[in-house]
């Protein structure tokens, strides 16, 4: 299946949208399409699901809540969901133009419901007539569910950032035994043994003579398949339940906490805000600090020219001072030259017996006058020591660089203003967002909640009646006369036929998907790349469980696991079961990136979308897929891209051949 165009008129924010999405080269399976929060890449998403599987509309407030909001008299008018796309019927392809149309009839919403294939046309609507209406709605539905069944639609068409909530034992074990019995076509073989064994029970049933043991052994196979019916619908049941529920966890948790929508949305404003100031509070300091910057340049400049042109006057200062201290060095105090004076009388008076006097004073005072005489003089001492040392300094000294620090904040400064305009968007989208506090959800979780316990329940009461009546069908065994019949004998071996082939067909295809599962794993799943040594799903038919395993040889919990790595496992899973699988839909993700990683980012960019479907349609904002690096790692893949905006005077939105200004090229 691929889609080629969509028509949307008057459904949410889309007044008027007229959309080629078809791929023409399989080298190419791309389709890119932007928006920021709010544009409406979700409602574009809504709208080719409703255009596939219709809009349950319940009453004329439904469908003005449905329309859009810039359209004020909604009288006559018509909400329009049209698609065409190119499906099989057996193993022909063909090109179909499915549209669907809503309208306010008598205050009740009415459907009309067009599938044109070629030149054929099946046409019915909410007041067709129920015979006319039963043909060509189950026609309808029947291509559809030869393309895309409605109940696997979940699997391709989802919202990236939700899948990780997937990622629990129960519901990761009915994705698998979904898809492997549904997607990948196993139903059939369980149909053959369905088949078979009430074909066989019916032979059974003739060979009875005994009228009354055959109305008995009649009666039993008639309530088991009763039962059987019954069991099925309560499993259905319980796989709606079980979805709703995991769909809905996190918002019912968020309610009982006290946090509705709105609460969330304001706490989103109030952190987008702050991070609005901080980038501002950033910007302003890296301006102060370019002020400084530049008046400690000056200053530097300054003084490094000053100390250059006086260099040569400043060492012959230091020079001075320098010889001047050494010569210092040798000059005697007058204490010291007393001393030496004083005892150098002493052995004259003794070796010479000097009876006169001698002046020592007029000695010591001759001597200082000598030293001074001979004293270097201090040109410069009106120069203190402190002077000095801060000549010395100044020669000495070498201007600081501050350019590398301020590059550093330049750059950082730069790449958060960058992120000013989207954020500000954003604040915009949230506090346009603002809605009533709604905790109905509430009482409808836990009632869900209430009614999946009551469904395990019945579930397991019908299968052990099953068993029960199936002891019972056995005893009539006996009464079966023992008379030679070569089909009865291949017919009682069917069944079990068909079971063995069915399981064995089945293992063989675990396998497939355990072995694609690793490989894929090893490649996309960042956290443990190149480290899971097997991934392991069990041998059970009917209750399937998926497990990962280490190279230590120790169990990987998928609940350890982090939000980004659950939605890699989940989207590999998605791949895995879609290249292993009986269809070939398109693949559309809408929030694509999620809760991934930078490294993540990268591996799923460069190894999962470009080899993930026939087509692949991807609605992303531009902090997702980036344009200055993820956009230029894609775009060999890309067929088309696209860019969905929010006109707020008009109240609608508009989309433009580019994908946030970058057009594709050929």
């Amino acid at each position: 299946m691929q889609i080629n165009h969509i028509h949307v008129e008057n459904y949410k924010t889309y007044l008027m949208l007229d959309l080629d999405v078809s791929v023409k080269d399989e080298e190419r399976p791309i389709i890119l399409i932007g928006g920021m929060n709010g544009s409406g890449k979700t409602t574009l998403f809504d709208a080719i699901y409703g255009a596939l599987y219709g809009l349950e509309i319940r009453d004329e407030r439904h469908f003005r809540e449905l329309f859009n909001s810039g359209v004020t008299d909604i009288i006559g008018k018509r909400i329009v969901l049209e698609i065409d796309f190119e499906g099989m019927i057996g193993s022909k392809t063909a090109q179909y133009k499915l549209t669907r149309t809503y309208q306010i009839v008598n205050a009740k919403a009415v459907e009309n419901v067009t599938l044109h294939i070629g030149g054929t046309t099946y046409t019915y609507g909410t007041r067709t007539a129920q015979k006319d209406r039963t043909i060509n709605e189950e026609a309808v539905k029947k291509i559809i569910k030869a393309n895309l069944p409605k109940e696997l639609s979940n699997y391709f068409l989802f919202d990236a950032m939700k899948t990780s909530e997937l990622v629990k034992d129960e519901q990761i074990n009915q994705l698998i035994r979904d898809n492997i019995k549904s997607v990948m076509g196993f139903n059939k073989y369980s149909l053959l043994v369905n088949v078979s064994s009430k074909m066989l029970d019916e032979m059974k049933a003739g060979r009875i003579e005994n009228e009354n043991l055959k109305k008995e052994f009649q009666e039993l196979q008639e309530r088991k398949r009763n039962i059987e019916g019954e069991l099925s619908s309560l499993r259905n049941s319980y796989d709606d339940a079980l979805g709703y529920a995991n769909n809905n966890r996190e918002q019912y948790n968020l309610l009982k906490e006290g946090r509705n929508k709105n609460d969330i949305t304001k706490d989103q404003i109030s952190r987008t805000e702050a991070r609005i100031n901080e980038i501002r509070k950033s910007e302003q300091a890296f301006r102060q600090n370019a002020d400084e910057l530049t008046k400690q340049l000056e200053t530097d400049i300054f003084v490094q020219k000053l100390a250059s042109s006086i260099k040569n006057e400043v060492e012959q200062i230091l020079n001075h001072k320098l010889s001047l201290e050494e010569s210092k060095k040798s000059i005697l105090s007058e204490k010291q030259i007393e001393n030496i004076a004083g005892r150098v009388v002493a052995i004259i008076q003794k070796r010479y017996v000097i009876s006169q006097t001698i002046d020592l004073p007029s000695i010591v005072s001759a001597v200082m006058y000598e030293q001074e005489a001979d004293e270097i003089k201090d040109r410069y001492d009106y120069l203190n020591n402190a002077d000095v040392e801060a000549i010395k300094s100044l020669v000495n000294s070498t201007m600081m660089n501050p350019y590398n620090s301020f590059e550093q904040s330049r750059d950082r400064t730069e790449e958060e203003m960058k992120d000013l305009p989207k954020l500000q968007r954003q604040l915009e989208s949230y506090r346009e967002s603002l809605a009533g506090d709604d905790f109905s959800m509430i009482s409808l979780y836990e009632e869900n909640e209430r009614n999946m316990t009551s469904l395990k329940e019945q579930i397991r009461e019908k299968e052990t009646e099953i068993t029960r009546i199936e002891k019972e069908i056995g005893r009539y065994d006996f009464d079966i006369p023992n008379v030679p019949d070569p089909k009865f004998e291949l017919m009682k071996q069917l069944p079990d036929f068909f079971r063995k082939l069915q399981h064995k067909l089945l293992m063989n295809r675990k396998r497939d998907i355990e072995n694609m599962m690793k490989e894929q794993l090893n490649i996309n799943l960042v956290s443990y790349s190149g480290t899971i040594e097997r991934v392991e799903l069990s041998d059970s038919d009917d209750n399937i469980s998926f497990k990962m395993y280490h190279k230590q040889g120790n169990e990987i919990p998928l609940n350890q696991l982090n939000a980004g790595a659950k939605q890699t496992v989940m989207q590999v899973l998605l791949k895995v079961l879609y290249e292993l699988g009986d269809y070939e839909p398109p693949v559309m993700i809408d929030t694509v990136m999620g809760v991934l990683d930078k490294e993540s980012r990268a591996t799923i960019i460069e190894n999962y979308f470009p080899n993930l479907a026939r087509q692949t349609i991807l609605l992303s904002t531009d902090s997702e897929i980036r344009t200055e690096d993820d956009y230029k790692l894609l775009e060999a893949y890309i067929s088309k891209v696209y860019t969905v905006h929010r006109d707020k005077e008009h109240q609608c939105t508009t989309v433009s051949d580019d994908y946030f200004g970058e057009t594709l090229k050929d």
